[in-house]
């Protein structure tokens, strides 16, 4: 585990020196919020990805993400920010994002591929959720200017940044990164290198509990709603379906092998990968998003976020629950919501606790931080530690 940096933070955002153009490499989800994330603070964005047909729809997933800029900038302006080109055009980047699968090999070889174009002034970070940037640095020619910079999902609602910088990093870069996540709007929160970082750590428990309260009989709409009755934005469900099922097996077979002690493989999330139930992407995940899109773009569900309508659960996964329940599920018996919440929430602080003291942040606010700002974890609750803390409370 690398040391860990404190950022320097300044009321005045915008007295730092912008970064000239930033590249991002995967048009993604991620590529592209983060895109757009640049993009409304006026910075010019070169993305590129292998996929022409994912490329092509750039521009319009973009605005889409713009949605909600304030009325007197026009939309198009952002849009005339952000260019599709080759891997060529990361060479005018002063820095590049790497928002491509979870997967180490893959990840290496495009490094090799960028450190051949990219300027030498220029700094290279990855936005994996998981991997160790020690891991992703050992082939890199320049591993000293190379960083995580991990954004997280909704880019536009998720306030926070963990800035993981390796044992190789460069302190001058970690600052620099710290400061460009606060140009655009973001809190840097400096990690020490290890799987998971803060939030996957967090989270990861958190959707895991989820799942073995599905093999023991839960009902999904009971899941979901022990996880928002509490205070939390999404469901654990939905996350999973918001990220992919894909990505959440990646991450957690990461964290299978770092924590092997603790984390447990769900069978649930192999079977859907296999049945290519990746969520949203998709079109199937624990949710049918596909109809419900479609009603969407015929103007049957305007505004569904904030009339809080969701997309019917899908009976494939119900039929993939189903065949991996526990032989005890049909004993198991729920007294309430407030009893599923406590074991989803207990599961995250006992995670937070870990975080402490492995001495991945500095100081163990920090990771309550983390969790409120960057999970959605009920502000007014302080954070997972801050709760449990008052739970376990006598008297």
């Amino acid at each position: 585990m690398t040391r860990t940096i404190k950022p320097l933070y300044s009321a005045n955002i915008r007295n730092f020196p912008r970064i000239s153009t930033v590249g991002i490499v995967g048009a993604g989800l991620m590529g592209v919020s983060i895109a757009a994330a640049n993009a409304r603070c006026g910075i010019p964005v070169c993305i590129y990805d292998a996929n022409t047909e994912i490329l092509r729809t750039v521009p319009e997933r973009i605005l889409q993400e713009l949605d909600n800029i304030p009325n007197e900038i026009k939309r198009e302006n952002f849009a005339s920010l952000v260019t599709c080109g080759t891997m060529k055009d990361m060479k005018k980047c002063a820095l590049v994002v790497e928002c491509i699968i979870e997967r180490v090999e893959e990840k290496r070889e495009l490094y090799a591929k960028l450190e051949k174009i990219m300027s030498r002034d220029a700094f290279l970070v990855s936005n994996t959720s998981t991997i160790p940037i020690e891991v992703l640095s050992e082939e890199l020619r320049f591993p000293h200017r190379f960083a995580g910079l991990h954004f997280l999902h909704p880019v536009r609602h998720r306030e926070l940044v963990e800035v993981i910088p390796s044992t190789k990093t460069e302190e001058g870069i970690v600052q620099r990164l710290c400061d460009y996540a606060l140009y655009i709007e973001k809190t840097p929160l400096c990690v020490a290198d290890c799987p998971g970082f803060v939030i996957n750590r967090l989270l990861q428990p958190y959707l895991n509990e989820a799942l073995k309260m599905l093999q023991h009989g839960v009902p999904m709409n009971m899941v979901e709603e022990a996880a928002c009755d509490f205070g939390m934005p999404w469901g654990p469900l939905r996350i999973m379906d918001e990220i992919g099922i894909d990505t959440v097996f990646h991450s957690g077979r990461v964290l299978f092998e770092a924590y092997p002690e603790y984390v447990t493989p769900s069978p649930i999330i192999i079977s859907m990968v296999k049945k290519k139930l990746l969520g949203k992407k998709t079109g199937e995940g624990f949710y049918c998003w596909r109809e419900h899109e479609t009603a969407s773009e015929n103007g049957l569900l305007r505004e569904n976020h904030l009339q809080n309508k969701m997309p019917v659960f899908n009976p494939a996964a119900e039929k993939i629950i189903h065949s991996w329940k526990t032989q005890d599920s049909l004993r198991f018996s729920v007294s309430s919501l407030k009893e599923l919440s406590y074991r989803l929430m207990t599961a995250m602080a006992m995670e937070a606790a870990r975080i402490v003291h492995d001495e991945v942040v500095t100081e163990k606010d920090e990771v309550d931080m983390a969790a409120v700002t960057g999970l959605g974890f009920p502000a007014h609750l302080g954070g997972p530690i801050k709760w449990l803390a008052k739970e376990i409370k006598p008297g």
